[in-house]
């Protein structure tokens, strides 16, 4: 049984949902390639380590999103943990990253599973990652088989888009 209160129970959860909004957030963010909605994610001196990059969130945003390469991302995230220490937080997420590659003309597809590990704190009444740490379980790499023009797939009209032009953008008048 918990020693705590109905109101310190309400609290934590809303604190665990916000938590998980903003995870959701941060990979909407990554695959739309939306540079205002990926700063607005984290904390004021905010530091990421994501393989090959380890400093602050600011440059992260900048070296994330100015990826001529990347054609197309999709970022799943699941089995979330957090513990809520007033306002700060710990957490650990799930991720499943698919991404596309077009590297001179010959394009990967690639296939990376971790985990992120995260410290968050309140701003302003916000929750923000205030540190993220990918940690790295697995990946796989093959040339692209993707069919864009063909049977089914030709027939499909809207298709993701790494910009504002996505439709969830005018789907949700905007709102990120």
């Amino acid at each position: 049984m918990s020693d705590k209160n109905e109101g310190q129970l309400l609290q934590e959860l809303e604190d665990k949902q916000a938590l998980r909004e903003l995870v959701t957030r941060y990979a909407r963010a990554v695959d739309r390639a939306d540079c205002e909605l990926l700063s607005g994610v984290f904390a004021q001196g905010a530091q990421v380590e994501n393989g090959a990059f380890a400093g602050p969130a600011n440059e992260f945003v900048a070296a994330c999103l100015n990826r001529p390469e990347l054609e197309r991302s999709f970022h799943s995230v699941s089995n979330e943990y957090f513990a809520v220490d007033g306002d700060g937080a710990r957490g650990e997420v799930y991720v499943i990253a698919v991404a596309t590659w077009n590297k001179g003309g010959e394009k990967t597809d690639t296939l990376v599973g971790g985990r992120y590990v995260d410290e968050y704190r309140k701003e302003g009444g916000q929750w923000k990652i205030a540190r993220r740490t990918f940690v790295h379980e697995w990946n796989m790499s093959f040339p692209t088989t993707a069919v864009w023009d063909e049977g089914l797939f030709g027939m499909i009209k809207l298709r993701g888009q790494r910009s504002k032009d996505d439709p969830m953008y005018t789907i949700l008048g905007g709102q990120a």
